[in-house]
């Protein structure tokens, strides 16, 4: 015989499916943009897209197909030099709304002799992949990677990212400190001014390496997922090798077992 739940058990019950429910966002794998060079659109198919263009015959281009999955643009409206946040969401014209009627009302309380009004700051943040709602597969006919919808349980990132060389040098990723599954990679340059912009799936304590060089640079750039964000850091490429240099025990007088 079935019974209802007092109201003790009713209220353990809501905050233990409220854990769970925190616990799987938790561990959702997660899209990162960090580079505005990866440009999402659908002409004429829906994909992130790459382009590097640096003169005649030094280009490069990749792109990573989206299937049925809808990326979401986070839009910040502000005002006070950023200290006061009118509106934050993803409805581009209820943002537009807000800095009409901040900046209505301002213009409203200018007095005739005023030379400036202040204005609200309208930003639109890099077209993000929604949370919860999609997965990275590898096709096993062609092998074609691609973003489909669906639901991913692995606290993983998904980051895109990229690094410019220095002035008459150059840029790359750097094999043996990336450790995440890298993607997609697109690269190119001239004589004096290059770029590596990459997409790269990462573990918890995964991190992918740039060497980037030129004539006053040469520096390394590693972006490590913590499970919670991106950390970035910065060597110079000294620092970097003495960081993975592995100094070699000396030989000792031993006897053989």
């Amino acid at each position: 015989m079935s019974r209802s739940l007092g109201y003790g058990e009713r209220t353990n019950f809501t905050l233990t499916a409220n854990k769970l429910r925190a616990r799987k966002k938790e561990t959702q794998m997660k899209h990162i943009m960090l580079s505005n060079a990866w440009e999402f659109g659908t002409d004429p198919f829906a994909a992130y897209r790459a382009n590097l263009v640096y003169g005649r015959n030094k280009r490069d281009r990749e792109f990573l197909p989206v299937k049925d999955v809808v990326p979401m643009t986070q839009y910040t409206v502000t005002a006070d030099y950023g200290k006061t946040i009118l509106y934050t969401g993803n409805d581009k014209s209820a943002a537009e709304a807000a800095k009409a009627k901040y900046d209505a009302e301002q213009k409203a309380k200018a007095t005739e002799g005023s030379y400036w009004t202040p204005t609200a700051d309208l930003k639109a943040g890099l077209p993000t992949l929604p949370e919860g709602k999609f997965r990275v597969i590898k096709t096993k006919e062609k092998g074609t990677i691609l973003v489909v919808p669906g639901s991913d349980d692995t606290n993983r990132c998904l980051l895109f990212v990229g690094c410019a060389g220095g002035f008459r040098g150059g840029v790359g990723v750097i094999k043996d400190g990336t450790t995440g599954s890298m993607i997609k990679e697109c690269s190119a340059g001239n004589a004096c001014e290059s770029s590596t912009e990459v997409i790269v799936l990462l573990e918890v304590g995964q991190s992918v390496a740039f060497h980037t060089s030129g004539r006053r640079t040469n520096e390394v750039y590693l972006y490590t997922w913590n499970g919670a964000g991106v950390e970035k850091k910065h060597f110079s490429h000294e620092e970097w090798k003495m960081r993975n240099s592995v100094a070699t025990p000396p030989i000792e007088d031993a006897e053989v077992l």
